[in-house]
């Protein structure tokens, strides 16, 4: 049982720390230090629940932008020369700093890819050529978000010519289309990275309770799934059928804050209209309930939806 885990000094104090721990006793409502510890794996378990959202974003922004521009200028179209921006000057001794930016990081992405490859022929490093798959592939998230910049955008440029191929969804305005989706990459990214780093994803200046997290959780979501819809109609028809949006926004709950907090009792399923009745409620609001079944001893399941 929880209650009866040694959480200090070491678990609490030196494996998760007293700073980190600190930032969920003031929003979250404790009593000891089991519920303490237990808000702490629900972020866990939040994050877990948003990586599927995350990676499709990533994944369906980078295929998407560069199936687009491969169609319009051809394989490794970030080469210098086929990579036209606005600012462009004959003898410059520096590009501006979004385009440096984004050839440095397809730079470090073919030597990855390149360092790859040759682990897995046994060829030469020097010898070994990634293709233009294997570069795409091992790019940033950042890389997506600069190839996005007004350096970018103009006559004969790639945008916003290919506006239109790489974000086939419903757009939200025709103005300022680039801008608008320069800055929701970026704030998903910056999201994506806190996730991904392990921070409390639930974390935001103003958070102060429990609902408040909670709320700032599903607005994330709303943001990610939003981005997806302007990129593909047919990525967010999957991820929406499939489930995992669904499971996001079971995981950022009040419900399941308490689930983790051990405060939610088991429903004990005595009949088959009982299990009928809690499987009901579960559907109806997207819960995930603990159940409790006798047999020749008790057993505890978490009964959730598909």
């Amino acid at each position: 049982m929880p209650h009866t885990v040694q959480y200090r000094p070491i678990l609490i104090d030196q494996l998760i720390s007293t700073n980190r721990i600190a930032s969920y006793s003031r929003v979250f409502s404790t009593q000891n230090d089991a519920e303490l510890v237990g808000a702490y794996l629900w972020n866990s378990h939040v994050c877990s629940a948003l990586y599927p959202l995350l990676s499709a974003v990533e994944v369906t922004l980078r295929n998407s932008i560069d199936a687009a521009l491969t169609a319009d200028l051809g394989k490794f179209w970030w080469k210098k020369g086929k990579l036209q921006y606005k600012s462009f000057a004959l003898g410059a001794a520096k590009a501006p700093y979004p385009v440096d930016f984004l050839a440095n990081n397809f730079s470090s992405a073919f030597n990855t890819a390149k360092k790859e490859r040759s682990k897995r022929t046994g060829q030469s490093f020097y010898a070994c050529v990634p293709d233009h798959h294997e570069v795409v592939s091992k790019t940033e998230f950042s890389t997506w978000e600069f190839i996005l910049e007004d350096e970018y955008m103009g006559n004969n440029l790639i945008w916003p010519k290919n506006l239109g191929q790489a974000f086939r969804g419903a757009w939200p305005t025709s103005a300022n289309m680039l801008l608008t989706c320069k800055d929701r990459v970026s704030l998903v990214r910056n999201f994506r990275n806190r996730v991904f780093h392990h921070e409390p994803a639930w974390k935001r200046y103003g958070v102060t309770n429990e609902q408040q997290a909670v709320s700032h959780l599903h607005e994330k979501i709303g943001k990610i799934t939003e981005l997806i819809s302007w990129i593909s109609p047919e990525k967010i028809d999957l991820l929406e059928k499939s489930g995992v949006v669904k499971t996001a926004y079971r995981a950022c709950s009040v419900a399941e804050i308490e689930r983790f907090k051990y405060q939610s009792k088991p429903s004990t399923i005595n009949s088959m209209a009982k299990l009928i009745k809690v499987t009901d409620a579960a559907s109806f609001g997207n819960e995930a309930f603990k159940i409790a079944v006798y047999g020749k001893r008790k057993s505890v399941y978490t009964l959730q939806p598909a």
